[in-house]
């Protein structure tokens, strides 16, 4: 009986085999390395009539200078990325803050993945503020309700009692900042003035962002 013969070592196209794997449907196979740098499984048939000459390399389309969100594609490169018992290839791309990452095709095409790392981290961060309600750093549904918070005791929102001076403050939080509007002997002078703060800084701000979700 003749012996199996040893493609070990032979180039069909741009793949080696490097090794035996185990047969299918009582075909032979081998593990073969392709020239990108990736490795797939191939029948001997195959491979001896060319069917077969890559990894799956050359079939994916030249990405080259196209745009997928933040990312410009530089070129192809030289690493791979796990998918399952295979790898893809990645592409060098370029993200719009000037760091330098590697991507594959579908991580491309996802518009919540087309960013660098740290731009990526920032975007999550920022949908998730969104979800929240928060608009420029300001959470919407909280200046909408006016729900006085547990450590209030005047019953309104932003209006306190001074216990050094026994005057009523009145206070208002927007985009982080905590103001002033000053302090009254009358606690409903100091009400007015909160009431006079949330229209002044809350009005505007609550149709633009009624505005936007309406487009969104």
């Amino acid at each position: 009986m003749r012996a199996p013969e040893n493609l070990i070592g032979s180039r069909f196209g741009s793949l080696t085999v490097i090794d035996t794997a185990p047969p299918s449907a009582g075909k032979r196979r081998w593990r073969c390395s392709c020239d990108c740098g990736g490795e797939t499984t191939v029948f001997a048939v195959n491979l001896k009539n060319g069917h077969t000459d890559s990894c799956g390399c050359k079939k994916s389309p030249d990405l080259t200078g196209k745009v997928f969100g933040r990312l410009t594609v530089l070129g192809r490169s030289a690493h791979r990325a796990p998918r399952g018992k295979r790898t893809v290839p990645l592409w060098e791309c370029r993200c719009s803050c000037g760091a330098v990452t590697c991507k594959a095709t579908d991580v491309l095409q996802n518009s919540d993945e087309s960013m660098c790392a740290a731009c990526a981290g920032r975007y999550g961060a920022e949908k998730a503020r969104a979800s929240a309600g928060f608009v420029g750093g300001t959470q919407v549904t909280k200046i909408r309700e006016m729900t006085p918070t547990a450590a209030n005791t005047s019953g309104v929102r932003g209006v306190s009692l001074d216990k050094r001076t026994g005057k009523w403050r009145a206070r208002l939080k927007f985009k982080g900042k905590t103001m002033n509007f000053g302090s009254y002997h009358s606690f409903e002078d100091a009400v007015n003035a909160r009431r006079k703060a949330e229209a002044e800084y809350y009005g505007e701000f609550l149709e633009t962002a009624d505005a936007a979700s309406q487009n969104d």
